[in-house]
């Protein structure tokens, strides 16, 4: 077909493009067992107990801690297993672990040693926990750390305390945005041995994320404080008084998450450990992430093309953040060129850079309300007395 003479036709589109944020969000979990060390994809917990690769565990916590997700928060989420083998020693089974969480910085990427075709997994996690071993071990807890920061994901690791004092002086080893801390382990009834078995918090505050997530579209942005717990104990519980001061309080200060007795045994304070206080609010955290990750996939297409397809990236952007609006996730927003960043220079050499001004919307953490002793009514008695 000629170019040069007669008619050409071209396709072109400047509308607004689709962003949203992603509801695939997987589960990391580190664990020890017997079969062969690595990285296990599966698209959800019951699917990888149903394996016969994981059928092959006789040694380790990935049968302990897999079983918990299915039978306490039943959810189907994308799940990837980081297999430690225990060491001739616990030197080597640190070091193991330590191997094992690193190994989750490449996840996406990796063979999947549950595909048959060994394809790769494919995703990266959102949430990782290393079950047992972050527990006082501050190498293993920065390992964790590192991969959470690589990834722009989160963690959860249980402090194990005997009383406030003891989390509080463990959890100045922290100064995170990555990571939340929590106070101690829960406990489960086991039928088959009749006692009570202590779980790490850390990993079971991680399967409660997930199944809040996946309890709605927008699941991803509320809080996983308040929630009543399916477990029977608690090892070192905190004393609740509600609307006095109590032992929670210092605390939900040092942004440690308690539990508390109350209709249920529920989590008490969602928070991180970062220095500065603005990101000290987990769910604030999460929702700028999965934000920043969405419009990073949804106006990816617009590098390299022209002025109509950076107009549409806008477009986009401001179609995106209506629909947090519109979603409740997110009070308002302004989206604006940087004028001061880009300059001239930069525009010629390509670069434009966006500022989206956005406060999301407030989830309450303290409500109070004064009872407040006034006269006017009084009148109110001359009437009662009078229909007597």
């Amino acid at each position: 077909m000629s170019i040069k003479r007669g008619i050409v036709t071209e396709i072109k589109s400047d509308s607004a493009r689709p962003i949203s944020v992603t509801s695939t969000l997987p589960i990391a979990l580190v664990v020890t067992s017997n079969i062969q060390a690595g990285l296990y994809y599966f698209d959800s917990p019951k699917a990888a107990i149903e394996s016969d690769l994981i059928k092959a565990h006789t040694t380790g916590n990935m049968i302990k801690y897999l079983n918990v997700g299915v039978d306490q928060f039943p959810c189907i989420v994308p799940t990837i297993l980081s297999v430690a083998n225990e060491g001739t020693d616990d030197a080597a089974t640190k070091t193991n672990i330590i191997n094992a969480t690193n190994a989750l910085k490449s996840a996406a990427g990796s063979i999947n040693l549950a595909s048959s075709t060994q394809s790769a997994i494919g995703f990266k996690p959102d949430i990782i926990t290393v079950a047992d071993h972050a527990i006082g071990d501050t190498d293993i807890a920065n390992a964790v750390i590192s991969v959470c920061n690589s990834l722009k994901a989160r963690t959860f690791i249980d402090l194990d305390a005997n009383d406030n004092g003891d989390a509080i002086t463990r959890r100045e080893a922290f100064g995170s945005d990555r990571v939340t801390l929590v106070k101690t382990s829960l406990g489960l009834w086991n039928t088959t041995e009749s006692k009570t078995d202590y779980y790490d918090s850390g990993v079971i505050l991680a399967w409660l994320r997930v199944y809040v997530d996946g309890e709605g579209k927008t699941g991803y942005s509320k809080s996983i404080s308040n929630r009543v717990l399916p477990v029977s104990s608690v090892k070192s519980p905190s004393e609740f008084y509600a609307g006095a001061l109590d032992e929670t309080d210092p605390l939900t200060e040092k942004q440690i998450t308690s539990f508390i007795s109350y209709k249920g045994i529920r989590t008490w304070e969602y928070a991180t450990t970062d220095a500065d206080p603005i990101w000290q609010d987990a769910r604030r955290v999460r929702i700028f992430d999965l934000a920043a990750a969405a419009v990073l996939e949804g106006i990816f297409w617009a590098v390299d093309k022209d002025l109509a397809a950076l107009s549409a990236a806008k477009k986009s952007l401001r179609g995106f953040m209506n629909g947090l609006i519109g979603d409740e996730v997110m009070l308002g927003f302004n989206i604006f060129l940087d004028i001061k960043r880009t300059t001239p220079e930069r525009i010629t050499a390509g670069e434009f850079y966006f500022v989206i001004d956005s406060q999301e919307m407030p989830s309450p953490k303290l409500i109070c309300v004064t009872f407040n002793r006034v006269d006017r009514y009084a009148p109110l008695v001359y009437k009662i007395i009078e229909e007597a």
